[in-house]
């Protein structure tokens, strides 16, 4: 696999004034990663693809074959994912990308454009470098989720306000990504399944067990308690 930028990934991975050199606790089960493996192309599709905010390299790995990039913001998970096989840098997705234009087939920003204040301009950016006809897959919390829409009701703000600072409907990020060239071909969108969660922790599942499933479309906007979307670049002219 070339290089998707300017020779960064090769480099040694480095503090700046954008990045810290902090790791976050590793979390190889987080369930969303599961779900988005699942709209991933298979790896002689994938071509030169980046996870963005890639942590220690968790999702990267659900590709068993390997193959991917990553960048994350914590300069100690860029250093521990490439110690795990998949070279990475650190950056700030605040700012320009470390790609060339078109330089990409694909990215995946798993759980990652909840916590971005320019969302807009990161998704500019993933369209500069993605080249046309490339993928994206993406999963954000769904803020209409029935759950939210309760907390709403009885007074409450969302889940995780001021760790997460934007806040998604399926309408709303859909169209933010239209605007930049993204159209939505597929979907895992995922929820819980509330009583037979119960009934599998009764079972001896423990307090933490969760049945999940995917969510139908026609369904996904009160269920859904994640988006996981893949998504197509459209042409030069799109």
């Amino acid at each position: 696999m070339s290089e998707p930028g300017a020779g960064s990934l090769a480099a040694p991975i480095e503090t700046s004034a954008h990045v810290s050199d902090r790791t976050r606790a590793r979390k190889p089960d987080r369930p969303w990663y599961v779900y988005a493996a699942r709209l991933l192309p298979v790896a002689t599709e994938a071509g030169r693809w980046v996870d963005l905010g890639c942590g220690q390299g968790e999702f990267l790995e659900q590709r068993g074959e390997g193959g991917g990039y990553g960048l994350d913001f914590w300069a100690g998970n860029a250093r521990a994912a490439a110690k795990a096989g998949h070279p990475s840098v650190a950056g700030d997705l605040n700012h320009p990308l470390p790609f060339r234009d078109g330089s990409l087939d694909g990215v995946s920003l798993v759980e990652v454009i909840e916590h971005i204040v320019r969302a807009e301009t990161l998704v500019e950016e993933i369209a500069r470098v993605v080249r046309p006809g490339g993928w994206l897959v993406l999963t954000t919390p769904n803020v209409v989720h029935w759950t939210y829409r309760w907390r709403a009701l009885t007074g409450h703000a969302p889940k995780q306000e001021g760790y997460h600072y934007r806040f998604f409907t399926s309408d709303r990020l859909e169209r933010l990504l239209a605007e930049r060239g993204f159209t939505l071909e597929s979907r895992a969108s995922f929820g819980k399944q509330a009583v037979l969660t119960r009934l599998a922790r009764l079972a001896g599942g423990g307090r933490k067990r969760k049945v999940r499933y995917v969510v139908p479309t026609a369904l996904e906007s009160l269920l859904a308690q994640h988006f996981v979307w893949r998504l197509r670049r459209g042409d030069a002219e799109g």
